[in-house]
C-alpha cells in the first residue's frame, strides 16, 4: 500500500475523530472506506522495512525515545507537556505530566521498573509508572534546565543541568544530589552509563566530554576541533560514542581519554542522538541531514534517507524486535527503520542462548540474532514435548550474518 503524505494523513486523522457510521455521506460503503483509512493512520504508514506513526496530539514535538521495561517505546513530547508510549506494533498512548509548561525533554528506563523524565522549563525530574501514573521530582537548583538522563550502574539515574553547569543524581526514591562540572559555561547536555561504571557526559559549549565517578569525582577530556559534542552512549568493546554536531562526525572515546573521530558522509548533517541496535552496530539521528546513521565498531558509516521532507529527526533508540525507532519532530512522528535498509549494512550472527527453548522458540531466537537454523537432530520416539538440550556454536559466539546454527533435541 502507498503511503499517505503528511497533509493526507493530517485530513484522514481530523476526519477519523468525526466519524460516525450513521453521520457518514454516501452510506455504509464510504464509511467502510474512511474507516480503513482511519485505522492505516493510527498503525503507521510505510512498507518494506521503514514506517512513521503518527502521534494523537498535534505540534507534540516528541523528542527523546527510550525502551522501557515493559518492551514499549517510550518518549517525550516537549510542546505538549506529554509522555508518550509506542508498541512495536505501532499504537501510542499519551500521558499528561501534572506540571503545565514543564518541557519534558530527556527519558530513560529506570533501575525500579519505571521511566524517568526530565522537564526543563519545570526543574523537575519525572517518574512515570508502566500503567501511566506520574510522580515529580523538583531540583534543588532553579533554573538548572535539566536535559539528558540516564540509569547508572550504582542504581540511580544521573542527569545534566544546562544552565547550572552541573550533574544530578537521584535516588529511586527521590533524594537529589548535585556535582558542580569544573567547567564554567560547559552547559552539559548528553549522559550515560559507561562500561567502567562511571557516567559520561557532553559538554556542548566547552568541546569536552566529562566523567563523572559514583561519588561524584568528575574529569574531562578535550574534543578535538570544535566538535560541539551532543548525544552519547556506551557502545560495543567498553569504548563510549558520541556525536559531534558542528563537525559532522561520530566519535569514540576510550575509558583512558583516546578519541577517534570519524567523518560522516553526508556534510553539516547536525548528528544528534545515538544508540546501540543489533549487531553491535550504532545508529544515530542526523537531524539537518534527514538521515538516520549507521556506524559500525570499527567506524564504518553507512545512510538510510528518510522519505519524509525535513523530519527533523532527533531521539532514537533501538526496540525488542529488532527494528530502530526515533522521533520526527515536525511531522510529529515516531519513526521505524530496519537495520536490514543500511546500504552495505551486514549484520553479524551473535549466537543466541538456545538450551530449554522448543524448536519453534530457537528457530525466532535464530532469526532475530540474524542466524539461520542448520542440522536438528532428535529422538525419533518421544512422549514430551522436545527442547533444545545441546548446541553448536555456543552461545554468544559472534558470526557472519546468515551462519548455520546446529541443535540438538532431547
Amino acid at each position: 500500500m502507498a503511503s499517505l503524505s503528511r497533509a493526507a494523513s493530517k485530513r484522514v486523522g481530523r476526519a477519523c475523530t468525526r466519524l460516525r457510521p450513521g453521520g457518514v455521506a454516501g452510506g455504509m460503503a464510504l464509511f467502510a472506506v474512511l474507516a480503513f483509512a482511519c485505522a492505516q493512520t493510527a498503525l503507521g504508514v510505510g512498507s518494506g522495512g521503514f514506517a512513521t506513526f503518527a502521534v494523537p496530539t498535534p505540534k507534540s514535538i516528541p523528542n527523546a525515545i527510550t525502551a522501557g521495561p515493559d518492551g514499549n517505546l517510550w518518549f517525550t513530547e516537549y510542546e505538549v507537556d506529554k509522555i508518550g508510549r509506542i508498541t512495536v506494533g505501532g499504537r501510542i498512548s499519551e500521558f499528561a505530566v501534572p506540571t503545565p509548561r514543564g518541557a519534558p525533554y530527556g527519558i530513560t528506563a529506570g533501575p525500579d521498573g519505571n521511566v524517568y523524565f526530565t522537564e526543563q522549563a519545570a526543574d523537575k525530574i519525572g517518574r512515570i509508572t508502566t500503567s501511566g501514573a506520574i510522580s515529580e521530582f523538583p531540583l534543588p537548583t532553579s533554573k538548572a534546565v535539566p536535559a539528558g538522563i540516564t540509569t547508572g550502574r550504582d542504581g540511580n539515574l544521573w542527569f545534566t543541568e544546562v544552565e547550572a553547569d552541573k550533574i544530578g543524581r537521584i535516588t529511586p526514591s527521590g533524594t537529589v544530589t548535585e556535582f558542580p562540572v569544573p567547567t564554567v559555561g560547559s552547559h552539559p547536555w548528553g549522559i550515560t552509563a559507561g562500561p567502567d561504571g562511571n557516567v559520561w557526559f557532553t559538554e556542548q559549549s566547552a568541546n569536552k566530554i566529562g566523567q563523572i565517578t559514583p561519588n561524584g569525582t568528575i574529569s574531562e577530556f578535550q574534543v578535538p576541533n570544535r566538535g560541539t559534542p551532543y548525544g552519547i552512549v556506551a557502545g560495543p568493546n567498553g569504548a563510549i560514542w558520541f556525536t559531534e554536531g558542528v563537525t559532522s562526525k561520530i566519535a569514540r572515546i576510550t575509558p583512558n581519554g583516546t578519541i577517534t573521530e570519524f567523518r560522516i558522509p553526508e556534510s553539516a548533517s547536525g548528528p544528534r542522538e545515538i544508540t546501540v541496535g543489533p549487531a553491535g552496530n550504532l545508529y544515530f539521528t542526523e537531524l539537518l541531514g534527514n538521515k538516520i546513521g549507521q556506524v559500525t565498531p570499527s567506524g564504518k558509516i553507512n545512510e538510510f534517507a528518510i522519505p519524509e521532507a525535513e523530519s527533523r529527526p532527533n531521539g532514537i533508540a533501538a526496540g525488542r524486535d529488532g527494528n530502530l525507532y526515533f522521533t520526527e519532530g515536525f511531522p510529529d512522528r515516531i519513526g521505524r527503520v530496519a537495520p536490514r535498509l543500511f546500504p552495505g549494512a551486514s549484520a553479524k550472527c551473535v549466537v543466541p542462548k538456545l538450551k530449554g527453548r522448543t524448536l519453534a522458540q530457537a528457530k525466532r531466537l535464530l532469526g532475530k540474532a540474524h542466524c539461520k537454523l542448520g542440522k536438528v537432530t532428535q529422538p525419533s520416539k518421544h512422549t514430551h514435548t522436545l527442547v533444545v538440550v545441546a548446541q553448536k556454536p555456543a552461545a554468544k559466539k559472534s558470526l557472519p550474518g546468515g551462519s548455520k546454527v546446529s541443535l540438538r533435541l532431547g
